[in-house]
């Protein structure tokens, strides 16, 4: 019975003598040696060839500082990747909103006082066009009109009884709006989205 000789794992090259804090200090034997030996194994592998070789051998033979030997194996060993920095919120991207986005939004909430969606909508196809914070608020303002109708409809007029719930809201969501803050309503339908770069999660 034939049996199969396990395939060697090829040898790690060896790394470079780790740099000390101050550079200009002297290094020693040991350290030249553990520069050759990565150049050899660069060598064998095939990113140096002869004349690279010789040349950096010189130069660790000569070298009397950790400064001198660093350039030498420089391109040859893999350097730290820094970490790319966490992306930001669309919202986070967008310039804070102006005094007048703020009243108009702030408009677009108050008009579920009177639940008629002319008011938000219009904002919505009008100013939302150029304002995402106002386009934000009368998505809100939409949905929760449509949705209080819609269960008004369902339950054959006793969902009007919340339209007295929606008039406080209305006005807790004008503060907001006033205060140049962006608001969630995931218990709406989401008729008109949820009001663009908004409503993305904060990481």
């Amino acid at each position: 019975m034939s049996s199969t000789a396990p395939i060697p794992t090829p040898p790690t090259p060896p790394t470079p003598p780790a740099s000390p804090a101050g550079d200009e200090l002297r290094c020693t034997d040991a350290d030249r040696e553990r520069v050759i030996d990565l150049l050899k194994a660069s060598y064998a592998d095939g990113r140096l060839d002869q004349a690279e070789f010789d040349v950096r051998f010189d130069l660790t033979m000569k070298a009397k500082t950790y400064a001198a030997l660093e350039p030498i194996t420089r391109d040859l060993v893999a350097q730290p990747t820094p970490a790319p920095a966490p992306a930001k919120p669309a919202r986070d991207l967008l310039p804070p909103p102006t005094t007048e986005e703020r009243l108009l939004a702030a408009l677009a909430q108050a008009t579920t006082w009177v639940p008629i969606v002319v008011g938000p909508a219009i904002l919505y196809y009008t100013v939302g066009k150029r304002s995402e914070f106002v386009k934000h608020h009368a998505a809100g303002a939409l949905n929760l009109q449509l949705t209080l109708l819609a269960v008004t409809i369902v339950t054959f007029g006793i969902g009007g009884a919340l339209y007295g719930i929606a008039w406080v809201l209305a006005t807790a969501f004008a503060v907001i709006a006033l205060a140049g803050a962006p608001l969630r309503q995931p218990w709406v339908l989401p008729i008109f989205g949820r009001g663009g770069p908004y409503e993305k999660k904060r990481d």
